[in-house]
């Protein structure tokens, strides 16, 4: 489920056991109280976060507000918060909801600003890697450090070349053809271990072996540079049709020659790109960095100079494209910077560290009390011993109690080449860590309340579900139904088969709307009008809707012929030959399925609140209301 499709459900929601001040009943449902802090609080919620236009009243909101409470009362009568699909996604969308509170704010201060400092240079490093997995045993681990030391010994001892050496023992493929070397890169890139270690290495020196999650590493330090932050740019780019790959160089070109003759990039990047995402902002890419982009596409666009200039075509395996400068995006101010780095390092695998705090303050904070007899047990890897105290209680962590088998469990599922006080100390760390987060609620009031939010969210989610999402999806005679009383409802818009020609040149413009109403064909117009290697006309066709962006503002579809000459701005003039005008026609129910669908979902969700209001009385404290309205005016 995408968890995007109930934020307006959870805006609404509210967690009613921690309203404070339960003074005014604001209105009631089957007898239940709603109370006017909980709605007030809400309501200020929802009104600093929509935009001016989208404000509600506190009698529009009121009336939502109802609405909601109705769905969940009925949703908690047939028991919908029992479910066990409901449990599970509860489960994991409190275990997100946790992770915030296990991390160490301190620790993770100084992560974003090592982010920070990582992400204003990159470092050039070359590596030699020799794989090992994470749960391999002893034997294979020593293997595979006494390879990565003879490859360190005979870089740093006998002064072999860095290259030749990652080619004769590094176990990364790539190393066969660049020696190792990674080119630049900068924080977030490489996992952390491995950022680390090549950021914290000096300059021209080889590291210790190191390991990560794919082996032992050493790695050398090949220098330093200053990141260029982002490039945002816009661009035009032409398929190629793998039967006729010269016609998208034929276009790109005349494209490039429109553009050389002053033309807007915009303007022809919305009339020609292939690129329907980008084209319709006048080609304007995301920006990006410069490890982002395929090349040459980035190494281009980091080549520009100057905000307006473009390139020349190029091609990439997506097309042709011609990319123009906007603006450079430096890598922004520490304050700026700091809520997106955050994030990052929040799925990261440096956030482990900061976990790591967490859980060394709950060892403190917490009363854990070891029989240590019975764990010496364990410790000594007594077999007998262990047996005879499995049921017996060997640690305990703020009066939880957990017994010698629930450790030899957690051993089960533990790494291979970890040792028993390892094991133990994983074990304890674990539970510590278990009874926080079960008992965050108690110890947390903004827990809590975020929590509730989650849980009545994710419940109205499920039963708009079955109410009103998948019983309008399967009500097929209702739905076809709706579309029989509402067919005035459902129109195709005027449209249009046209050819657009855009010109440079009034007068070109003149000569190729002769042209078009003498039907001659498009490329022999372009072999009149254009004067190589000057290009004056560009043709673009296909059925559009009136009001496309394609088409000159205000642009009708009155006959089938050619147009006037349109003056679109200073320097651009366009001519439209109509071939075909397709007027409103009703729509199919197969063509309108979809638009039909959405307004019948609203039908349905409005007529199951009147079966609500009818089922649970509700009662308005229009005191309370008058009062509301006044302290909010």
């Amino acid at each position: 489920m995408n968890f995007k499709n109930i934020i307006f459900i959870l805006l609404i929601s509210v967690q009613s056991i921690l309203a404070q001040h339960k003074k005014d009943v604001l209105f009631t449902v089957a007898g239940q109280k709603v109370y006017a802090d909980e709605f007030l609080k809400v309501f200020n919620k929802n009104r600093d976060i929509v935009s001016e236009e989208n404000k509600k009243t506190i009698e529009e909101y009121l009336e939502l507000y109802i609405n909601y409470k109705l769905k969940l009362k009925q949703a908690y009568d047939l028991k919908y918060d029992t479910i066990t699909s409901y449990k599970e996604e509860l489960a994991t969308y409190r275990e997100q909801l946790t992770a915030p509170y296990l991390k160490d704010n301190k620790v993770t201060d100084e992560l974003i600003k090592e982010a920070y400092d990582r992400t204003k240079r990159e470092v050039n490093a070359s590596h030699v890697l020799v794989r090992l997995a994470a749960n391999a045993p002893a034997e294979d681990t020593l293997r595979a450090y006494q390879k990565i030391m003879e490859a360190r010994n005979k870089i740093v001892d006998q002064k072999l070349p860095f290259e030749v050496v990652a080619k004769e023992y590094s176990e990364d493929p790539s190393a066969s053809m660049n020696g190792g070397n990674l080119g630049y890169f900068s924080a977030f890139t490489m996992v952390y271990p491995f950022e680390t270690a090549a950021f914290i290495t000096k300059v021209g020196e080889v590291s210790l072996p190191f390991r990560t999650s794919f082996g032992y590493h050493i790695v050398k330090n090949n220098g330093f540079k200053d990141s260029k932050g982002e490039v945002e740019v816009s661009h035009i780019m032409i398929i190629e049709d793998p039967k006729d790959s010269l016609a998208a160089k034929t276009k790109i070109d005349e494209i490039y020659a429109k553009l050389n003759q002053g033309e807007n990039f915009e303007l022809l990047a919305r009339l020609h790109s292939d690129d329907k995402r980008t084209a319709v902002n006048g080609g304007r890419v995301p920006k990006f960095n410069e490890h982002k982009m395929i090349e040459p596409f980035s190494t281009i666009a980091f080549s520009l100079q100057q905000p307006g200039e473009y390139s020349k075509p190029f091609r990439t395996p997506y097309g042709w494209h011609i990319v123009k400068l906007i603006k450079f995006h430096p890598v922004a101010d520490f304050n700026d910077m700091k809520s997106e780095l955050a994030q990052k390092i929040a799925t990261d695998e440096r956030a482990l560290k900061a976990g790591k705090s967490v859980v060394n303050r709950l060892l403190k904070e917490y009363k854990i009390v070891k029989d240590d007899k019975v764990l010496s047990s364990f410790l000594n890897n007594d077999g007998k011993a262990v047996e005879e105290n499995l049921n017996k209680i060997a640690v305990s962590i703020n009066g939880t109690d957990y017994k010698l088998s629930d450790i030899v469990e957690f051993e089960g599922a533990s790494k291979n080449d970890q040792s028993k006080k390892e094991i133990l100390d994983a074990f304890i760390e674990a539970k510590v860590l278990d009874y926080y987060k079960a008992n965050l609620e108690k110890t947390d009031a903004d827990f809590a309340f975020t929590f509730q939010e989650y849980k009545d969210g994710l419940l109205l989610f499920n039963i708009l579900q079955d109410k009103v999402w998948k019983f309008a999806e399967n009500d097929t005679v209702g739905l076809k139904e709706y579309f029989k009383k509402n067919q005035n409802n459902y129109f195709w818009p005027k449209r249009a088969d046209v050819i657009i020609a855009h010109c440079s040149k009034k007068e070109k413009a003149e000569k190729v709307k002769l042209y078009l109403e003498k039907g001659v064909e498009l490329d022999s117009i372009k072999n009149l009008v254009n004067e190589s290697p000057v290009v004056h006309v560009l043709f673009t066709k296909g059925l559009l809707e009136e009001g496309h962006k394609k088409l000159p503002e205000g642009f009708q579809f009155a006959n089938i012929g050619v147009s006037e000459v349109i003056q679109t701005d200073k320097v651009n003039f366009t001519v439209i030959k109509t071939l075909e005008v397709i007027e409103p026609t009703p729509m199919q129910f197969k063509e309108a399925k979809g638009r039909v669908m959405n307004d019948y979902q609203q039908y349905v969700e409005e007529e199951w609140i009147k079966q609500l209001k009818a089922t649970y009385p509700v009662k308005v404290n229009q005191k309370t209301v008058k009062k509301l309205v006044k302290q909010n005016q």
